[in-house]
Parts: C-alpha cells; sequence; structure tokens
C-alpha cells in the first residue's frame, strides 16, 4: 500500500507530466527526423550574426530544455533548409522560411526545466491527428519506467470528434492510438 507522502509526490510528478504533455515536442525534430534550430542570442536577447550560416545569424539545435523552459517562450523555430544553390531551391526555402509559424511554448521555470530535464525523456511524441488525438511517452530516468501522458483534444475538428464520440458508437480518436 502506498503512503501519503509518495501519494502526493505522484500526483504532483504526473500533473508536471501532464503540463508538459502540452509543449510541443514535435518541433525537436522535422517530419526527415533532422533537428530542428533556433537563433542562439547574445546577452540581450538579440540574435547573434555570423554569416558561416545560411541566414546570416548563429543557429543552435533545439533540445529538450528548450522545449520546456519559459525563458525560450515564442523563441521561432526554424524550418530545415534544402541545400542547394540554384534558383528554385532559394525560392523554396524563402516561402519556408516566410510561411513557418512554428514557435516554442514551454512555460516551466528554469529550476523546473532543467530538473524535469534530468529526470524524463521524450521516447515518442504523436501530435495531434486529424482527430485531435495527441500523446507523449515519456521516460522516468530517476524511477526506471515509462509514462504516457494523452493530451487532451483541441481544435475545431476535435468538437465534431467529441460530438460522434458521444452520441454515437464511433471512436475516431481510437485508430490514431492503436496505430
Amino acid at each position: 500500500m502506498m503512503n501519503n507522502k509518495l501519494a502526493i509526490n505522484n500526483l504532483k510528478d504526473y500533473a508536471e507530466l501532464a503540463q508538459a504533455s502540452y509543449f510541443d515536442f514535435n518541433l525537436l525534430k522535422d517530419s526527415n527526423g533532422n533537428p530542428r534550430k533556433i537563433y542562439e542570442l547574445d546577452s540581450n536577447k538579440e540574435k547573434i550574426k555570423d554569416e558561416s550560416y545560411p541566414r546570416g545569424y548563429k543557429e543552435i539545435e533545439i533540445n529538450l530544455e528548450h522545449i520546456v523552459n519559459q525563458k525560450y517562450y515564442n523563441h521561432e523555430v526554424l524550418v530545415n533548409l534544402e541545400k542547394g544553390d540554384d534558383i528554385f531551391t532559394k525560392m523554396k526555402n524563402e516561402a519556408k522560411d516566410s510561411f513557418n509559424l512554428d514557435k516554442l511554448n514551454g512555460e516551466f521555470s528554469e529550476i523546473q526545466a532543467k530538473n524535469f530535464t534530468k529526470r524524463y525523456e521524450v521516447k515518442i511524441h504523436q501530435n495531434n491527428t486529424l482527430h485531435g488525438f495527441s500523446a507523449t511517452l515519456f521516460y522516468d530516468k530517476k524511477n526506471n519506467q515509462h509514462i504516457v501522458a494523452f493530451r487532451e483534444t483541441e481544435g475545431a475538428m476535435d468538437y465534431l470528434t467529441d460530438f460522434l464520440f458521444s452520441v454515437t458508437s464511433l471512436n475516431m480518436q481510437k485508430n490514431s492510438l492503436l496505430q
């Protein structure tokens, strides 16, 4: 039987994981599995000029701390540019950059973010599917266990999914879970 202190600590841990499940872990890598980047900022929160980078500013790979830390909240997440010097590649890259709206959304304080990244790894993140399903599989390094966090469904399609689930036997999110 679990004592009260352990139960309270477990509830705190699960609440933290539930909150973290809303952060955009899908921004760690692009659809090809390549790490995404953000601009590195100086002590004045300004981009660092560096002409050796394709955009003329120093870029750094996103890590878990960037994702969860409020210090990086609203930082633009850069699209990975295609390589090539031809005009079509340049135009495609400019279009990707122009239409990119990806931003970090972490809300943890500095200390909470550091503690979180020391303790947990993100093993799998299923971003919102068409039917509003989303889940993240975390690995707890301290307790050597996996923990899954299901996120509340979001978006306009979600209302339809929830409505159909409540009035019929259709459960479109179940299919997302089974995949």
